[in-house]
């Protein structure tokens, strides 16, 4: 499982190499897609940890 989905990356990797070699997107667009993805997958985590905080609710001592 763990090589297909390697596999399947890499040849993501290997389109976007050759669009960007054929000027069909830029260097920067990539970074600015890979930037809000990162960004996106940071602030879900937060929202996570958020929600299982306020459903704990609070605790007793």
């Amino acid at each position: 499982m763990g090589e297909r989905v390697t596999l399947l990356f890499e040849g993501a990797a290997h389109l976007l190499d050759a669009a960007i070699g054929f000027g069909l997107v830029s260097g920067a667009a990539v970074a600015v897609a890979i930037g809000q993805f990162l960004l996106g997958g940071i602030l879900a985590l937060l929202a996570v940890g958020a929600f299982l905080r306020f459903k704990r609710g609070r605790v007793s001592r």
